[in-house]
């Protein structure tokens, strides 16, 4: 990298705008260790009602195939539940956060393209409410909470756009006592291993 550097110093004009763009090119390599990662995504839900989906993840490389991060993401179920019950036409607000500790299995191709699968677990939170009408005829609401652990799979790639940053698209499956599936596109920036 120094000798390029040096290259890049002592060339003319226009070789110095082709060499400063192959030293980013260079920089922005995909597998990088002790390399943190920041993330934002956003998407569709698919199954048991879901239907938007936001998020965000942290993570760390432990080495050039693996990377482990905590993930938080929202899906609207509508009148859905995780559980069976109350009954879907008394519910109303029902939404989706899911907690997740995943691992990505990282297979760096190139310098700038870095598939991956993914292998991790969660917990659901399904809060919802109910409405109905108790037997003397009162509007009744009742607001509940439901948990259930989850397996995650699925898998995506990262695409470095640029030094510290790029694009992530992904698919995710989600396996409680329903499938959930994920697709999304999201955003992420590499952090020095010394931040913050």
């Amino acid at each position: 990298m120094v000798d390029r550097l040096s290259l890049c110093r002592n060339a003319g004009t226009i070789l110095a705008v082709f060499c400063a763009i192959g030293l980013r090119v260079a920089s922005a390599q995909a597998g990088g260790l002790e390399q943190g990662e920041l993330a934002v995504f956003g998407g569709a839900g698919m199954g048991a009602g879901t239907h938007g989906a936001v998020g965000g993840s942290a993570g760390l490389a432990f080495s050039r195939y693996g990377m482990g991060l905590f993930e938080f993401s929202f899906m609207p179920m509508g009148n859905h539940t995780i559980q069976p019950w109350p009954a879907p036409s008394t519910v109303r607000h029902s939404l989706l956060y899911d907690f997740a500790v995943d691992f990505h299995i990282r297979v760096p191709v190139k310098e700038r393209w870095e598939p991956y699968a993914i292998a991790g677990t969660g917990l659901l939170w399904n809060s919802l409410r109910q409405d109905y009408a108790n037997p003397q005829g009162v509007a009744v609401v009742n607001h509940y909470s439901q948990f259930n652990g989850a397996l995650h799979t699925g898998g995506g790639v990262r695409y470095f756009a640029g030094r510290s940053w790029g694009i992530r698209p992904e698919v995710k499956v989600i396996v409680s006592k329903q499938v959930y599936t994920r697709i999304s596109m999201g955003f992420f920036f590499v952090t020095p291993p010394d931040w913050p």
